[in-house]
């Protein structure tokens, strides 16, 4: 009888060693690289290829935020995605580590704006009009949160082939905070 007991013990103490690793592995396969939408800029950074790999990533997170509530913009002469992402979201707290100011969410107002189909976050036009998603509330569902965080990452990739590190810095240590 003893010797039952012990090789049971053992069999359950192997079972728990499997979980466990199990477990870690699954954790550590979750937390990860972040998974993105694969955009790859080769070779020497045009506009053409920065416009290709912003629609890559739109057709990849399109669609994937809670729009209820969201507001409307447009655009005016002067303005910038940071200026009105400031505007709306700048004082807002428990939104990530996206500076004092949150204008690295503008990533986000170009999700949302799909009827305007913004190419470049560096070219817009007065007279555009951009959707102002609620934040708040896109963030505290996970899979708009998820989708926010890869979309900050692609466009903080792009920003690293444009040559413009303090965005591409900024962008990644706000996707890492959510």
């Amino acid at each position: 009888m003893f010797v039952y007991s012990s090789a049971k013990e053992k069999n359950m103490k192997k079972i728990l060693f499997y979980l466990l690793i199990a477990a870690v592995l699954a954790g550590v396969s979750c937390t990860s690289a972040p998974q993105t939408s694969g955009v790859v800029i080769e070779g020497e950074v045009t506009q053409q290829k920065v416009d290709d790999a912003y629609e890559h990533i739109y057709d990849t997170y399109r669609g994937r935020l809670d729009m209820t509530g969201a507001q409307d913009y447009v655009v005016v002469r002067g303005d910038s995605l940071s200026q009105i992402t400031r505007r709306f979201y700048g004082n807002l707290t428990d939104v990530g580590e996206a500076g004092g100011s949150n204008g690295f969410y503008f990533p986000v107002l170009m999700l949302a704006s799909e009827d305007s189909h913004i190419v470049d976050p560096d070219l817009i036009e007065p007279g555009l009009a951009l959707k102002i998603p609620d934040l708040p509330r896109n963030l505290a569902n996970a899979g708009a949160r998820r989708a926010i965080k890869d979309f900050l990452n692609d466009v903080a990739y792009i920003y690293n082939r444009k040559n413009m590190p303090a965005e591409e810095a900024g962008l990644r240590r706000l996707a890492d905070s959510l």
